[in-house]
């Protein structure tokens, strides 16, 4: 949850967004369960993992960047796409019979409760908190997101920030991949289809602007935390998945609303009793 919603927090800062967020991890775990499988080592299988999470992004950020087709649209194409290969690979995908040593080093925690993974996404989280604060390509991401046309007058390359965020998407979207699939036995692409809506979400709730603009990773940590908390809520309350995507949905429409409109106006048009005619002014 911590590294999708930073992939997906990057891109949505520059204005845009990734919908094939959730699907790309099922087509990033088939080719890392099979190099798993054929006794490639982890340091490789994460590089490529990342690689191909990153040619995904590289295909949307060039479409949107060269051609200025909306990411939605473009990204929209590319989880059909996901969607129709899966049936397509070998098995459907799906890659079992995964290593036990393999299995084990997902698993594994340090002090008995403290998972390695989840620290491994902490000092991801944390490297990203630097980099987006100290480092002059951190600043124009957040002035491409701000304002586009600005930043071009600034001496900024727009699009070719743009077009890097989108790979710095992807790299974290293979390690996200790589971080999910890990700790199972098996991996099933199609068990991913849906998941960009958890995510979107949790970038969403980080502070994101969905206009972009702004934004902090370290929003991500909390927002992951609250959706972990909301999806434990509607299993231990037995919800089912329809309530919790319900929630999901009121919170990304909240997010939007907020981003486009100033509340402050908002509530003085709309605040009873409190407005005046034109004609009571004359």
């Amino acid at each position: 949850m911590i590294l999708a919603g930073l992939a997906l927090m990057l891109v949505i800062m520059t204005g845009n967004i990734d919908i094939s967020s959730g699907t790309v991890l099922g087509v990033v775990g088939f080719v890392a369960g099979n190099l798993l499988k054929m006794g490639v080592p982890v340091p490789f299988v994460i590089l490529a993992s990342m690689l191909v999470g990153m040619l995904n992004s590289a295909i949307i950020g060039f479409i949107t960047v060269r051609f200025r087709v909306p990411s939605m649209v473009v990204s929209l194409a590319m989880v059909k796409l996901h969607i129709g290969i899966f049936p397509l690979l070998p098995n459907a995908g799906w890659v079992s019979n995964m290593p036990q040593s393999v299995i084990d080093m997902g698993n594994t925690k340090i002090f008995g409760f403290v998972p390695v993974l989840l620290l491994f996404s902490l000092a991801v989280l944390i490297f990203l908190v630097w980099f987006m604060k100290y480092t002059r390509f951190g600043k124009k991401i957040y002035a491409v997101g701000g304002s586009a046309e600005s930043a071009k007058l600034a001496g900024i390359k727009s699009d070719k920030v743009t077009f890097i965020v989108f790979l710095m998407s992807g790299a974290l979207l293979g390690l996200t991949s790589v971080v999910f699939w890990l700790p199972s036995s098996q991996v099933q692409p199609s068990g991913t289809i849906g998941m960009d809506m958890t995510f979107i979400t949790i970038a969403v709730v980080s502070g994101v602007s969905m206009l972009g603009g702004t934004g902090k990773p370290i929003g991500v940590l909390f927002s992951a935390a609250l959706i972990a908390m909301l999806q434990r809520a509607c299993i231990l309350w037995q919800l089912g998945n329809a309530w919790l995507y319900t929630f999901y949905g009121i919170i990304v429409i909240m997010a939007v609303f907020s981003s486009v409109t100033d509340f402050e106006k908002f509530k003085s048009k709309f605040a009873f009793g409190k407005t005046t005619s034109l004609k009571g002014r004359a």
